[in-house]
């Protein structure tokens, strides 16, 4: 086993939690579970909509235990399919109040299931959302979450539907992590503190007593309380069970009461496997997968649950699934699918001899059906890919974003801190890097820069109508923070934990290796205090006047916005440049300026918007209504600057088809055809921004293999 942590303990207190915490407000409960309950919150300091799980009033401290463990367990799980922790709110004496998670705004699995079985037994029309594919959809990325915290030792054990939630533009979320546990090892909470389970109990819930899990979806070495020997294969029994439900739209294991379901558990003893509606076939397929997955003996069962999602990706793109045995008929077909020539030759010869009309009608039908399933597999391995780089796109796009958190946070900190004591020697403006005897010392052109810059200290710029002596105590008090622009745009930039040494570093930065180009704090007064520093700042410059300000000027929260011409006193003009900011506020609620991180569309493009796996003919981002952001053809295009750092008017993108669909909240692959040439689009929703990842490649190209 690789990836595998430690348990996590915390040091127990007897003190009851505080009923709320301190830094967040709190609104309605949307949901309540067995040592918590969560509410719709909002984050103060960052001035942003969250979710609360807070620990019930009278736990215990086998609870409070399992609760800090829960919540900075899940925080150590990061994936675009678990949801992410944002801090851990303590009391007073150091126990755990509750933690603040990332909002998501959708249903839970369980209530889509039940919508879906409704349809069925009214005998309405099943939809986009309610139809099985993209519930196997879903189900690939529970699998692709909980794979991952496999791989870095962590074992769930209460996997359920009313324990995923699905978001309202499909995003997946595996939730409520709190019996999970640290694999190879004793958990010290089990069974301790804690009594049996009523069999009163409703079986969907968790129970955390010598029996660990949901009694409705545990695998038989759960329900018989081998705590210790659970191991990946627990969890996948779950999922097995998760997917009997969803093609049977009931679930798998049933009882009376919460001690009949977990014996039936025990036992392995499954319902029928027979969908609500009569009409509805079960592909015999993925009846084995879930036999296979949900096999009485773990060694009986896939030997990973990536190993079960790969036989689900095998169902869906058309190929032969491994846990089942096909017919003489299904094998046929197969081989012809990979024997196309010398099956064409066997035709033609069968064709001489017999010249019978129906063979030749035959083989023409078999190959069109080959053909068309060959295609079906290359154009989903094609989305595959490009739903992948739009998860990298926005990894790099969430980096950006907890970066500038953080530098607002300080910001505010430091413009409520008293002034240094200190000279004023660290604070350089923009008419000593001017001069090149009052410049930095470590001013070069030696830079993946379009001019010279300092990695070492920012430049501070003055609008013509503000008095310079009057705003200097609070330069002097945001001067400091050329530390941490540094180390922030650094950590943003290195592939691993491992410290730098101060040279790597500024290689690093001269390079612009990190995805934050640019980073700024910029003062309501008119100051803009901006980093890397830089002699290119136009005369007369007002950051007032720039669209990055402007859209965040008096406002909370941060903003992603249209992309603009950076002004610059180079004649040739500059890059566009793709700005992320937010709004300061005193404790008095005062604004105070904007905060703000950027990265140029060149840089977007050379790092991860072109789909390196394919030979593309563009790759795009187009916001929600359909408008282009940025596209491959802008990489390395100077245009030139008004002055005032305007944002460029958005287009609509130029394929009416692929513009509906995301009016629509849609994902997928269109066919398109544009200017007399067949294409293969693929278009993913961005989940950090809403936008869209849109990548095309010729038609023809799709019946050739990825390079």
């Amino acid at each position: 086993m690789s990836g595998g942590t430690a348990p996590l303990v915390v040091s127990p207190s007897g003190a009851p939690p505080a009923p709320a915490s301190n830094s967040v407000r709190l609104f309605e409960v949307i949901g309540r579970g067995g040592m918590g309950e969560v509410h719709r919150a909002e984050q103060l300091e960052l001035a942003r909509q969250v979710a609360f799980k807070q620990l019930l009033a009278g736990s215990t401290v086998r609870q409070r235990e399992r609760f800090a463990r829960e919540a900075r367990l899940t925080a150590q799980l990061d994936h675009p399919n678990i949801v992410p922790v944002h801090s851990l709110e303590l009391a007073r004496d150091g126990s755990p109040n509750g933690y603040v998670m990332k909002l998501v705004e959708g249903k839970t699995l369980r209530t889509l299931l039940v919508e879906t079985a409704e349809l069925y037994e009214k005998g309405q029309a099943i939809d986009a959302a309610h139809a099985l594919r993209t519930h196997l959809e879903h189900f690939l990325k529970i699998c692709d979450a909980v794979a991952f915290a496999h791989d870095r030792g962590v074992l769930h054990r209460d996997l359920k539907p009313p324990n995923i939630m699905i978001g309202k533009f499909g995003e997946v979320y595996v939730m409520d992590w709190g019996v999970a546990r640290a694999m190879g090892h004793d958990d010290p909470l089990d069974g301790a503190d804690v009594q049996a389970a009523s069999p009163s109990v409703e079986p969907e819930l968790t129970q955390a007593g010598e029996v660990v899990g949901s009694a409705s979806y545990m695998s038989p070495e759960q329900a018989e309380g081998r705590n210790a020997e659970l191991d990946a294969r627990a969890d996948q029994y779950s999922l097995g069970l998760i997917l009997f439900e969803m093609l049977t739209l009931r679930r798998a294991l049933t009882g009376a009461s919460n001690d009949e379901v977990v014996l039936a558990a025990s036992q392995g003893d499954k319902g029928p496997f027979e969908h609500v509606s009569p009409q509805v076939r079960i592909p015999p397929e993925l009846r084995a997968i879930v036999e296979k997955a949900t096999a009485f003996a773990p060694k009986g069962r896939y030997l990973s649950v990536t190993a079960l999602a790969d036989d689900v990706r095998r169902y869906l793109a058309g190929e032969a699934v491994l846990a089942h045995r096909e017919g003489a008929l299904g094998k046929v077909l197969r081989w012809i699918g990979r024997h196309r020539r010398t099956t064409l030759l066997a035709f033609a010869a069968v064709l001489t001899l017999s010249a019978l009309v129906t063979s030749w009608v035959l083989y023409r039908e078999t190959a069109r059906e080959l053909a068309a399933r060959e295609r079906g597999e290359r154009i989903t391995t094609f989305s595959m890919e490009a739903s992948a780089q739009a998860h990298r796109i926005d990894a790099e796009f969430q980096r950006m974003e907890e970066a500038l958190e953080g530098l607002r946070t300080a910001s505010e900190w430091a413009l409520r801190s008293p002034e240094p004591s200190g000279p004023d020697g660290l604070l350089y403006f923009d008419s000593d890097f001017a001069n090149p005897a009052k410049r930095p010392a470590d001013f070069t052109s030696e830079t993946r820069y379009r001019w010279p810059v300092s990695v070492e200290f920012p430049v501070a710029g003055i609008a013509p109508s503000t008095n310079r002596a009057a705003i200097l105590p609070k330069l002097r008090r945001i001067a400091p923070l050329q530390r941490h622009l540094r180390s922030m745009i650094v950590d943003a930039g290195r592939d691993s934990d491992q410290p730098l040494s101060l040279e790597q570093e500024r290689a690093l930065l001269l390079a612009r290796k990190s995805p934050i180009d640019y980073a700024y704090v910029n003062l309501a007064e008119g100051v803009i205090f901006l980093y890397p520093g830089m002699d290119s700042l136009p005369p007369g410059y007002d950051v007032r006047t720039a669209s990055f300000y402007k859209m965040s000027e008096n406002k909370r929260g941060k903003r992603w916005g249209s992309p603009y011409v950076d002004s610059t006193t180079d004649e040739l003009g500059d890059d566009l440049v793709l700005p992320c900011t937010a709004g300061m506020w005193s404790p008095n609620d005062e604004f105070l300026g904007v905060v703000g991180v950027e990265i140029t569309v060149t840089k977007l493009v050379e790092t991860s918007l072109v789909l390196s796996s394919r030979s593309t003919l563009r790759s795009s981002i187009v916001d929600a209504n359909g408008k282009k952001i940025v596209d491959s053809f802008d990489a390395g295009k100077r245009f030139k600057a008004s002055g005032k750092d305007e944002s460029i008017e958005l287009a609509e993108f130029d394929l009416p088809e692929v513009v509906k669909a995301i009016r629509e909240g849609a994902e997928g692959v269109r066919e398109v055809k544009r200017e007399g040439r067949k294409e293969v689009v693929a278009f993913t929703r961005l989940s950090v921004l809403g936008w869209y990842y849109v990548v095309e490649i010729d038609a023809g190209s799709i019946a050739a293999s990825p390079k």
